[in-house]
């Protein structure tokens, strides 16, 4: 089955409307007890419609459906459609397909668009978790229910929620972050939490949230807008941490560094001489891109204080150290279109696309372009098969026929005639017709260059060139480029070819070099005896009246 890929049947240029009373699920086409909708019909017919070269009327393309249908009809008929290689590759790619159409697109963009409202936003949020499996039992889950609502209780009257936390949380890491969860943005937390915490307002406390991990309560601290990806440079003074002697010294070197800085002396310089930041002394301080949740809080919200490129920071303090900022550039949150793909492929990654359950007889039954997708690709797979053995390889094989073929058919298979003499390319209309007219007159004329020469405004309005060039015969002069091979290096020009010169006859091309040509016209033959019995065995009736044919 393989070379399928660029045989999928070509559908056609005009894009055409169903006739006024028709329906997409109408019978257009019947093959013996085979049944085709309308709605198919139009679908292949519209689907390349865009692909140069192809002008068929709709009822011309009606006798390419009927041949490419009774191809597939035949192809089912020698039992080609129960081979292991046509059912693994056909269900391979039913496989691939479906998925996209179970897809709520509808609720596929809302979800988008909500988490690109949370995208613009970064909140600093804690919580508090009481772990419950998602297959705990009743009485567990309830118990767990009734513990987190005590302490929202709790919460709500007043108590620490950093301290509740401590005491009551089962979250591992508030053994050393008291619940707090830093800044986050969109896609950090899992859907149902993330929700919570950007529905919250600040200050407040969340109803009881339940996720795969258990019962959590949130508490909103802050909500700052995203303003995007931030670029800084640092110098940084580290002090011993507990010990507030070395963190004095730190924050005096730190002082006397940002004074400096407003003495105009170069951030760069007092980067390499008294930055302690080891990572990033040897770039000038700066460090990565980031976001204003992927830094340590104080240092974020230092950074996007700063209001222009350039701006530098008082000294800040982490448990890293003092640093003193300096603001690089900064990257704003695109724009929803901009970041579309981005969110869909979140949602997608975190399991949060809603998907439905139908099976795939029933995705066909709901959706008509599933349905003549995967029978599109149904039908190319055994037309390819079975055009292969029909007349692919009988055609290759048959080399007496082939040659017989040849020698009956010779004139299809020569060279162009040859013309040796001067071609000139006339772009300039009034010219093109300054010169038909003094031809018609001065039949059989020479001295082509020179004619020009005398008639021509100007040496812009024409082209000469010399040498030997497919032709045809009988030419007229001028000619149109149009008409001449593609073989010609004089195909494709833009103005009118007066020409002058020999024209030699066209001769026969020896079978070998030929063979490739004969092949193909000799494969066009046999399938052309091979629809016509097909249309005599199967007698296919297709109803020409729903396509606007009388």
């Amino acid at each position: 089955m393989r070379g399928f890929g660029s045989f999928l049947i070509i559908a056609f240029l005009l894009l055409c409307c169903p006739v006024q009373g028709s329906r997409e699920g109408d019978v257009v086409l019947t093959i013996g007890d085979e049944s085709f909708e309308l709605g198919e019909f139009w679908h292949i017919y519209n689907k390349n419609r865009h692909l140069p070269g192809f002008d068929e009327s709709p009822a011309e393309f009606a006798e390419r459906f009927i041949d490419y249908k009774l191809k597939v009809r035949e192809a089912k008929a020698l039992g080609l459609d129960t081979l292991s290689s046509f059912r693994n590759e056909y269900q391979q790619y039913v496989n691939e397909v479906r998925y996209s159409y179970l897809v709520d697109s509808i609720a596929l963009m809302r979800d988008a668009r909500e988490s690109y409202s949370y995208m613009k936003y970064v909140v600093r949020a804690s919580h508090i978790l009481i772990l419950t499996a998602p297959d705990a039992s009743p009485e567990d889950t309830m118990a767990a229910y009734s513990k987190i609502n005590q302490i929202r209780e709790m919460a709500l009257a007043g108590e620490d929620f950093a301290k509740l936390a401590r005491v009551y949380s089962q979250d591992p890491s508030v053994e050393h972050n008291s619940g707090d969860l830093g800044y986050f943005t969109a896609f950090v937390m899992i859907a149902p939490f993330e929700k919570a915490a950007f529905s919250t307002p600040v200050g407040e406390i969340s109803p009881v949230i339940r996720t795969d991990y258990g019962y959590h309560l949130i508490k909103v601290f802050d909500k700052q807008p995203n303003k995007g990806r931030i670029r800084t440079a640092h110098i940084m003074k580290r002090f011993e941490s507990g010990n507030k002697e070395s963190e004095a010294s730190a924050k005096l070197a730190a002082d006397s560094i940002y004074t400096r800085l407003l003495s105009k002396e170069s951030f760069d310089t007092l980067v390499k001489e008294q930055s302690e930041d080891k990572g990033s002394v040897d770039r000038n301080g700066e460090l990565f891109p980031f976001t204003l949740d992927e830094m340590i809080p104080e240092f974020a919200l230092a950074a996007f204080a700063l209001e222009k490129d350039g701006d530098i920071s008082e000294p800040v303090r982490t448990d890293f150290g003092w640093h003193i900022i300096k603001r690089l550039g900064l990257d704003p949150l695109a724009s929803f279109e901009e970041e579309s793909e981005f969110i869909i492929d979140m949602l997608w990654r975190q399991g949060r696309v809603k998907v439905n359950d139908w099976s795939t007889e029933e995705l066909a039954r709901n959706s008509s372009d599933f349905r003549y997708l995967i029978r599109e690709y149904y039908d190319g797979l055994l037309i390819y098969e079975i055009s292969d053995r029909m007349i692919w390889q009988a055609a290759g094989a048959d080399s007496a026929g082939l040659h017989k073929y040849y020698l009956d058919n010779i004139n299809e298979f020569m060279y162009p005639p040859v013309l040796e003499g001067v071609v000139a390319e006339v772009w300039d209309g009034k010219l093109q017709r300054k010169l038909i007219r003094f031809l018609e007159k001065n039949p059989g004329a020479s001295g082509l260059v020179q004619i020009l020469k005398v008639l021509a405004g100007k040496p812009q309005q024409y082209s000469v060139v010399e040498g030997r060039f497919d032709f045809i015969n009988k030419a007229s002069n001028p000619v149109a480029p149009s008409l001449l091979p593609r073989t010609s290096e004089l195909y494709g020009k833009k103005g009118l070819l007066f020409w002058e010169g020999v024209v030699s006859e066209p001769v026969p091309m020896p079978f070998k070099e030929a063979l490739g040509t004969v092949l193909n016209s000799y494969q066009n033959k046999m399938e052309r005896e091979w629809v016509k019995e097909l249309r005599e065995k199967y007698k296919p009736v297709f109803r020409y009246e729903l396509i606007g044919i009388r």
